[in-house]
């Protein structure tokens, strides 16, 4: 018959040991747990460093860019004020001055409107001092009125090329009825005709002045009021062009 040799402290200490055991797994998988996290977000901190210090730069850049870009413009702008000023100060000591500025304007202003450029010419070289004027004259006609019953008056000139006549309103009497002759203080029409067709009718309250070229001579003519019902026409004719 053979005895058991049971312990029961040994017991005891393996289960002791083996609790040990188990907690020391518990905190050493804790352990690594939390040095692996630690680890990651280290690495994780450090690529969101990296990004930010990236963006930081790319962002420094990008302003200094566009800081010299803005430097850029504005001495483009400056330089570009600088020549508007010297090409409007050269502009205007190339224009001309007083009356001959004036003259520019209307030549302008009518090439605008669309007259000929050698017609303008022709005008302006026309434009000469008169020679070879005779002396003036003076010739009268009546100014036809709606009263006036009369005959037709006009008189004639450069040989009967040119003829000047004219027609007014009626003068009213005190009782207010239309006399035969024009009234001087409104309108007249007086019309000028070269050959046989009307050239120009010129309106207004006399005096009028006016200017016709026929052939080679230009008549230089004033329309003024005369005696009652005529109208006096003072004239001279210069060599033309």
């Amino acid at each position: 018959m053979r005895l058991s040799s049971y312990n029961p402290q040994d017991r005891y200490r393996r289960r002791n040991s083996e609790r040990m055991a188990g907690f020391m797994v518990v905190i050493g998988v804790l352990l690594l747990a939390f040095g692996l996290g630690f680890w990651l977000g280290g690495q994780n901190a450090g690529q969101q460093e990296w990004f930010l210090r990236t963006r930081n730069e790319a962002l420094l850049s990008e302003r200094e860019t566009l800081q010299d870009s803005i430097t850029q413009s504005r001495a483009e702008a400056q330089t570009a004020q600088a020549r508007y000023k010297q090409l409007q100060e050269a502009y205007e000591d190339m224009l001309p001055e007083g009356p001959l500025r004036d003259l520019v304007a209307l030549l302008k202003q009518q090439l605008d409107e669309g007259r000929s450029a050698e017609r303008l010419e022709f005008l302006i070289r026309s434009a000469r001092p008169p020679r070879n004027c005779s002396e003036p004259e003076t010739k009268r006609f009546v100014v036809m009125s709606p009263a006036y019953d009369g005959p037709e008056s006009q008189i004639s000139l450069a040989e009967g090329a040119l003829i000047v006549k004219g027609k007014g309103r009626s003068a009213v009497n005190a009782s207010g009825q239309p006399e035969a002759w024009y009234d001087p203080s409104k309108e007249v029409v007086i019309d000028f005709i070269v050959d046989g067709a009307l050239m120009k009718s010129k309106s207004g309250v006399m005096p009028l002045r006016h200017s016709v070229v026929v052939e080679n001579r230009e008549y230089r003519l004033n329309v003024a009021e005369g005696a009652r019902s005529f109208a006096k026409v003072t004239y001279d004719s210069c060599d033309y062009p």
